[in-house]
């Protein structure tokens, strides 16, 4: 089967931005973090098709999922929240909507509700109710925006990849947000080097995994996306469906985190894995980076002490690093990879920097990122606050406020952090 070189993508060159907005007066200083002011509280804003049992406002933030930066959807754009799944009892309601923290109102609201509440086990083999509207999994690292540019809707749509850890076939779902109710659509894709093109392959003999981690990717306008497990392919989704697959970068992504790093046009997958025993090798700390100028594929390494140390499958103590549930993202305007490790009480911002040159070949350096609370925040959290079942993407980069914005409870409210 044919593989792509990184030579077969147009790179499309996008008109000057807008000018950034004047910074709300609740954004701290470079080297603070904050309280953002909201109005109101997710619990707030249940809607009234769900219990008010005190647990289906935390699921976007407890069960294993994030949330992506929607940038049309003001002045100063709004996080959106979306994972669910792991119901105790078939029988047990899913939780189908988006969760949106509005920077601009300051408010926490909802949408893309379905026409009614659904159990479990109410979803058809594709993962569908009755209404069309989709089964809500974990959403791990698989979230992002397609903007208003890219045929989103009018404040931006959220994507979601796959269904992880479920039965149902990779699809890619489109959640226009500024709908109320419903509002859901399938991203048609077309993956014409498979020999079964209407799938969604990561593999030659089959689907592959289902456990996203992905990239946006301004200048090809589309996605980056690996999954967990042995499979043959990286992808690279168009935001017209299009799927180019490549050469899977790491071969077995497991736990690991796949990162474009724009301005060096490198894309970067950082893996996860043992200590010790299997992994002695230290291979739970290497880079696999692809030029996507050259098609090259070089294994680097990483400098100074691995973040997100945890324990592993095999019930042998700390011996396990997981940086995919810091939700590493590289950020063109401070050249770094940033991440939020909970491994650690209370949680740090952590910071892997790629070298001056040769950043496809000479090792990358972790480093913690010295952060304290603004004293004019008066009454506001005074440490970062600690996801239950880690970070993941709900630990975010908003270019309209030049800084990562977090929440991890429906009880708290979010944070700011400002590093520059």
């Amino acid at each position: 089967m044919s593989q792509a070189s990184s030579n077969t993508f147009t790179v499309s060159v996008t008109a000057n931005p807008a000018p950034r907005p004047v910074l709300p007066a609740w954004v701290p200083p470079a080297g603070y973090f904050a309280d953002v002011p909201m109005t109101n509280t997710p619990i707030s804003v249940t809607p009234s098709i769900y219990p008010r049992d005190n647990y289906i406002m935390n699921m976007p933030f407890a069960i294993w999922g994030g949330s992506a930066i929607l940038r049309d959807y003001g002045p100063y754009g709004a996080q959106v929240y979306y994972s669910a799944g792991h119901e105790s009892t078939q029988g047990m309601t899913n939780q189908q909507f988006t969760l949106i923290c509005d920077f601009n109102s300051l408010t926490w609201k909802t949408a893309n509700l379905p026409l009614q509440s659904h159990p479990a086990n109410s979803f058809d083999a594709n993962g569908y109710a009755a209404d069309g509207t989709p089964y809500n999994p974990h959403s791990y690292l698989g979230l992002q925006e397609m903007p208003k540019a890219w045929g989103g809707g009018p404040q931006g749509t959220l994507v979601s990849f796959f269904w992880a850890g479920s039965r149902y076939p990779n699809r890619i779902k489109l959640l226009d947000v500024s709908r109320e109710q419903l509002g859901y659509s399938q991203l048609a894709t077309r993956q014409p080097q498979n020999a079964a093109p209407t799938e969604i392959r990561f593999s030659a003999a089959g689907a592959g995994g289902n456990y996203p981690t992905t990239a946006i990717d301004e200048q090809r306008q589309g996605w980056w996306v690996a999954v967990n497990g042995p499979v043959d392919y990286t992808l690279f989704v168009s935001k017209a469906g299009d799927i180019t697959q490549y050469p899977a970068l790491g071969g077995n992504l497991g736990n690991g985190v796949l990162a474009l790093c724009s301005k060096l046009n490198l894309l970067v997958a950082v893996d996860g894995g043992y200590i010790n025993g299997a992994y002695a090798n230290g291979s739970y700390r290497a880079l696999y980076i692809r030029n996507l100028a050259t098609g090259e594929v070089t294994r680097n390494t990483t400098l100074g002490t691995v973040p997100a140390l945890l324990g592993g499958y095999d019930g042998g103590g700390m011996n396990f690093h997981r940086p995919d549930t810091m939700g590493l993202e590289w950020v063109d305007e401070l050249g770094a990879m940033f991440g939020l490790d909970q491994s650690v009480a209370p949680p740090e911002v952590v910071k892997l920097t790629p070298p001056a040159s040769n950043p496809a070949t000479s090792p990358w350096t972790w480093s913690k990122v010295a952060l304290r609370h603004w004293d004019q925040d008066a009454g506001g959290q005074a440490q970062l606050q600690a996801a239950e079942n880690g970070a993941w993407s709900k630990f975010r980069w908003s270019k309209q406020l030049q800084a990562f914005v977090y929440c991890s409870d429906q009880t708290r409210k979010p944070q700011i952090i400002k590093l520059s």
